[in-house]
């Protein structure tokens, strides 16, 4: 795997955690200072190219891949639902060990069935969006393999437009329907066609920068003016499938691309363990919190709300990562945590 992939992996990890932390305080809108709310609010714009990245980076791995429908299904799609299964129990048990004494067996066995469907708790989401997206690589993938540049430019073309219906400016879009190019698959597709069509240049870095500053910027911009005018917190822009964030992260992805080509065995290390840190990481956050009330935070300063939110982040990543290694030791119990 190039280096670039790996390290962006990681730092998409990271990302997510950081965005986990700093969600409380963007839900606190009109609760907390403006200087505050604003701070979470630029955080989390900046941030949102995390689960984009992890969808692109399958794009430009697997779609690249030359594998029968029998390989892909069994490694691929094994490698993902094992480990999400076992966490999903585990999160189960951890929601409502409460009722355990409370409820039947065939009633705890009836609500584990129901949140099996949608997910045993909130950071799973992505989960059951990239096992969609993983069922239709052994199809699009020979058609992206065997397609010009020309061609995935007007696939990504109308995906893009795609992305405006989920803002405001769907209004003023004719009622063409172009859904079929819609949701994720688009990020697996643009993955790949900038992996393997754009070669970047240092010449360019400044450009992929300012894709990233826009894109925050405008996300930044819409969540804040959204929700002083409603007075009530808007995140129609926080959406991963909106062009800004997409912006954001083209400009990531390019700038990695570009300058992370150096790794060693830690963040190698690391983005082994990228898939169960992710799994843990709210569980460990948990705990965490509880060790440490966010009501003893001092959220009315910027600067000691940014050092919390880092440096709990920083925590939660390092120990998620530790136990996963922990866990790991067990060789029968690998497979099933990462």
């Amino acid at each position: 795997m190039k280096n670039y992939i790996s390290n962006l992996r990681n730092i998409a990890t990271f990302a997510v955690i950081v965005l986990h932390v700093t969600a409380p305080f963007v839900l606190q809108f009109n609760k907390i200072s403006f200087a505050s709310w604003q701070l979470a609010n630029l955080l989390d714009s900046a941030l949102r190219f995390g689960v984009p990245i992890f969808v692109m980076i399958s794009g430009a791995v697997l779609l690249e891949r030359s594998e029968s429908l029998n390989s892909f299904l069994s490694k691929r799609l094994k490698r993902i639902f094992l480990p999400f299964f076992f966490w999903s129990i585990v999160y189960f048990i951890f929601t409502y060990a409460g009722s355990f004494q409370k409820s039947t067996v065939l009633q705890l066995f009836q609500i584990l069935i129901n949140k099996l469907l949608t997910g045993t708790y909130y950071h799973l989401w992505y989960v059951y969006m990239i096992l969609g997206v993983y069922l239709f690589i052994p199809i699009i993938r020979k058609w992206a393999q065997n397609s010009t540049k020309q061609e995935l430019q007007y696939f990504l073309l109308l995906w893009a437009i795609t992305l405006f219906i989920n803002t405001d400016i769907a209004k003023y879009i004719p009622s063409v329907e172009v859904l079929y190019f819609s949701k994720y698959l688009g990020y697996l597709v643009l993955g790949h066609y900038l992996d393997k069509h754009v070669e970047t240049k240092s010449s360019k870095n400044t450009l992929y920068l300012i894709f990233f500053v826009l894109g925050t910027t405008l996300t930044l911009v819409s969540t804040s003016y959204l929700s002083i005018t409603e007075n009530k917190l808007n995140i129609t822009y926080y959406n991963y499938l909106s062009p800004n964030v997409c912006l954001i992260a083209i400009g990531v992805f390019l700038l990695g691309k570009s300058f992370l080509h150096t790794t060693n065995k830690t963040l190698i290390s690391l983005d082994r363990n990228s898939y169960g840190i992710y799994l843990v990481h709210v569980l460990v956050l948990h705990y965490i919190y509880r060790i440490i009330p966010l009501l003893k935070i001092d959220t009315q300063t910027p600067l000691k709300l940014f050092a919390f939110i880092i440096s709990i982040s920083i925590v939660t990543y390092i120990l998620s990562y530790f136990l996963i290694r922990l866990l790991a030791i067990n060789k029968k119990i690998k497979p099933l945590i990462t």
